[in-house]
């Protein structure tokens, strides 16, 4: 058994060590892209769900205010918030000409918030291009403008980016970095922009679609009642046959403070895994994969041990390999065992929860779990 448990680790782990590294130059970066603003430029239509997001909201809506991007309007819809996020947004909206606040006061039912608040952003909309994105995201300057210059090198109907994770909660770095070289790597990052493949990506920080192409695939009507979003977003765009890009978004987009404490993040884990056969899924495979090649370390056959230290290397070389592209620490690799118990916790915790509630609860509001899909 040790030597089964070593071998597979060694074969899963090393396998796409190998792999990754040989293709991950092929994962484009927004920072290396010379921007170009030659004639007539599109309108950007920036769309912002906010739901209690006082902390972070004006700092996001500043820094698009702040793009050297000319022509762009930023569109922050106030989702049931009841915090002072409505009172940024109306202060905001009266200070700066080319920003818009929408008030939601009900959800209708089927729908998540955000994919809610999104659609009802979109119907306000002036651009030809729609970039969808979370209020505690910060841009650099020159973002968009490079985006849209990537946009058009490459012929794209869909850009999407990983985002650098900022911030002192270092809690939220680790989930993260597991998050995105788990993406770039068993996630080929590098085929999503081969029309042929279907690997493709969506992530919320930075969902950028041509408006047509969007509306082409059914706006978020189409998976209104599914908890990842900017996934289902990205899917069905390469589902369409349009032509879609993941790239890093390193130095040129932030997350700040993604989760601020390991209450929180553990609890995000439930928006995905709310049902007691995926929570045993999760567990077996972290268990197995993310966690025993640590205690295998220490037990059993010397052999089989030093099939654990292998996998262990590679998974620490991974973690290298994609800090070297991204914004991660390339010591995150030391962290990997307690992503996993992370998720261990987060995923039993959102099954019970779920079981006793009858639903799926996501900030503060309770989803009926009969048709949720994550």
């Amino acid at each position: 058994m040790y030597w089964i448990l070593g071998g597979l680790n060694v074969l899963m782990w090393g396998t796409i060590a190998v792999i990754f590294t040989a293709k991950v130059r092929g994962i484009g970066a927004l920072h290396q892209t010379m921007e170009k603003m030659d004639g007539e430029q599109p309108m950007i239509s920036v769309i912002i769900a906010a739901r209690n997001e006082q902390k972070a909201l004006e700092r996001c809506i500043k820094s698009l205010i702040n793009q050297t991007y000319p022509r762009l309007e930023v569109i922050v819809v106030n989702d049931r918030s009841d915090d002072s996020t409505g009172e940024i947004i109306a202060r905001l909206e009266g200070t700066y000409s080319n920003v818009k606040g929408i008030e939601i006061s009900e959800l209708p039912e089927q729908w998540m918030g955000k994919s809610h608040a999104l659609l009802q952003g979109t119907k306000q909309a002036q651009g030809d291009w729609l970039l969808f994105t979370d209020a505690d995201i910060l841009f650099h300057p020159h973002c968009i403008a490079k985006a849209v210059t990537y946009t058009e090198q490459h012929g794209l109907d869909h850009l999407t980016m990983i985002p650098d994770f900022e911030g002192p909660h270092v809690f939220s770095k680790w989930y993260a970095a597991f998050i995105f070289m788990s993406a770039s790597s068993f996630g080929q990052l590098w085929k999503i922009k081969d029309p042929k493949s279907p690997q493709s990506l969506g992530v919320g920080a930075f969902n950028f679609v041509k408006r047509d192409v969007y509306e082409q695939i059914g706006t978020h009507a189409e998976f209104s009642y599914i908890t990842t979003d900017d996934a289902a977003l990205g899917k069905r765009v390469k589902q369409a046959g349009y032509r879609q890009d993941a790239i890093y978004g390193t130095r040129m987009i932030g997350v700040w403070n993604w989760y601020e404490s390991l209450k929180q993040l553990i609890g995000s884990v439930e928006k995905s895994v709310f049902s007691y056969k995926n929570a045993i899924i999760t567990t077996i495979s972290c268990l197995l994969t993310m966690i025993y090649p640590w205690i295998g370390l220490f037990m059993g056959p010397v052999s089989a041990r030093i099939l654990c230290a292998v996998s262990l290397l590679s998974v620490f070389w991974l973690y290298f390999i994609y800090s070297r592209h991204s914004g991660s620490g390339f010591w995150y690799g030391i962290a990997h065992p307690f992503v996993g118990l992370f998720l261990i916790m987060g995923g039993l915790r959102g099954a019970f929860n779920a079981n006793r509630s009858g639903g799926m609860t996501w900030r503060g509001t309770t989803y009926d779990r009969t048709n949720l899909k994550a």
